[in-house]
């Protein structure tokens, strides 16, 4: 990674490259997830939903909200506080991102 990053750190994570994996999208959806900015519009519309308590089959079901993802394009932007995890997850993506401080 072209940037020293240390943790308590802010950065700015940049998506420069269409993400072709799946487990470097999962990674960038969870770091991104930690943006308020990114994450409050998906919050707001869980907020809508009820746990909807039914019986079926004599079993009480719970009807919860789907999980909404965050849309991974290219010139996407989050900030994100590292930690000693996020580092390495940063470094995991190095390929398809681009890290400034912010």
């Amino acid at each position: 990674m072209a940037i020293d990053l240390k943790p308590g750190q802010s950065v700015r994570v940049t998506i420069r490259k269409t993400i072709n994996r799946a487990s470097a999208r999962k990674t960038l959806e969870r770091l991104f997830m930690k943006d308020k900015s990114v994450s409050k519009p998906i919050e707001r519309r869980s907020r809508n939903f009820k746990d909807i308590p039914k019986r079926r089959g004599g079993v009480i079901w719970t009807k919860r909200p789907d999980k909404l993802h965050p849309s991974l394009q290219r010139g996407q932007s989050a900030t994100v506080k590292t930690t000693p995890q996020s580092i390495r997850d940063l470094s995991s993506v190095a390929a398809f991102i681009q890290v400034n401080r912010a």
